[in-house]
């Protein structure tokens, strides 16, 4: 490992399970829920949520850099690309103490695509978002300290059915606020590649993003709870929530039905469908589900 590169201890598959079993957490016995492909519904719930919106998420670990300040990038004619992305940060004045940065996934043996491709795929559609997820920690101590704080592990928002009530429009400004979900960097690819031989890079705050080769994306904040926030919002208010037959006929149009039926309830197809984008790409999906009725009611409110 060179001088200027920060040791991380994390797993993408720990932090997938982390996201993934949060998301069940928070949603729990609410009027609207945040379903892994994975998790099976009651009958009641089954019956109660009818309309949904597909988030596809990419976990990543973050990995870390110190800046060009205080370790001299090389001037080797074969250096690393990670120099490059210290030099970029420091040219620009993108906060870079330290920075992080993930790579792209290399093209996986009989696949057809890269893995950022597939996620764009499903990015800023009228009936899916697509970004990639990473921790702003390099230590596993440390984000498990973020996962399990005392004071904010019971929170009874956002998805509380009662708060939702009580306060009808203001229960999506709270997603933005969970502790959990702001310790993580949101970042919706932007444009394909015909390599994996590219980086994003972001500060530990969660801001000034930058795409190499090199440019800068963003210098505000895109955490994962701002970007929840936004696209929930969205969801909600541009009524994005689409009847499940509808939503099964967008995701799996196209694509070999295999293992899953058309005689599948769309539940059940939707999630037999993401099964297998997950065991080819390991791109995770997540049902925004909710019900119609209860989705007008906040919009006329």
């Amino acid at each position: 490992m060179s001088k200027y590169e920060i040791k991380a201890n994390l797993s993408e598959k720990q932090i997938e399970s982390d996201v993934s079993g949060f998301f069940g957490w928070m949603s729990k016995g609410s009027p609207f829920r945040l379903l892994d492909i994975d998790e099976q519904l009651t009958g009641a719930d089954k019956k109660f949520y009818d309309s949904g919106f597909a988030f596809f998420m990419q976990f990543k670990v973050s990995k870390g850099l110190e800046p060009a300040s205080k370790v001299t990038p090389s001037t080797r004619s074969n250096r690393s690309s990670l120099e490059s992305i210290r030099e970029f940060r420091q040219k620009h004045g993108l906060d870079d103490d330290p920075t992080l940065y993930f790579g792209l996934r290399a093209m996986a043996k009989n696949a057809s695509d890269y893995q950022h491709n597939i996620l764009m795929e499903y990015a800023n559609q009228q009936y899916s978002q697509a970004f990639y997820v990473a921790p702003l920690h390099l230590d596993k101590d440390d984000y498990y300290n973020c996962l399990f704080d005392s004071a904010n592990r019971y929170r009874v928002h956002p998805y509380d059915y009662k708060r939702y009530k009580l306060y009808r429009r203001d229960w999506v400004s709270h997603v933005g606020n969970i502790p959990f979900l702001k310790e993580h960097i949101s970042i919706v690819p932007h444009e394909r590649v015909t390599t994996h031989n590219h980086h994003y890079s972001y500060s530990a705050t969660g801001c000034d993003i930058g795409w190499h080769s090199p440019e800068v994306i963003s210098e505000k904040p895109n955490r994962l709870s701002d970007v929840l926030r936004k696209e929930i919002d969205i969801c909600l208010n541009e009524n994005r929530l689409l009847n499940l037959n509808d939503l099964s006929d967008k995701l799996v149009k196209g694509y070999d039905q295999g293992d899953w039926q058309q005689n599948d309830k769309p539940l059940e197809r939707i999630q037999g469908w993401a099964r297998k984008i997950y065991e080819q790409h390991r791109i995770r999906m997540f049902l925004f589900l909710g019900n119609r009725e209860i989705s007008e009611h906040h919009r006329e409110l």
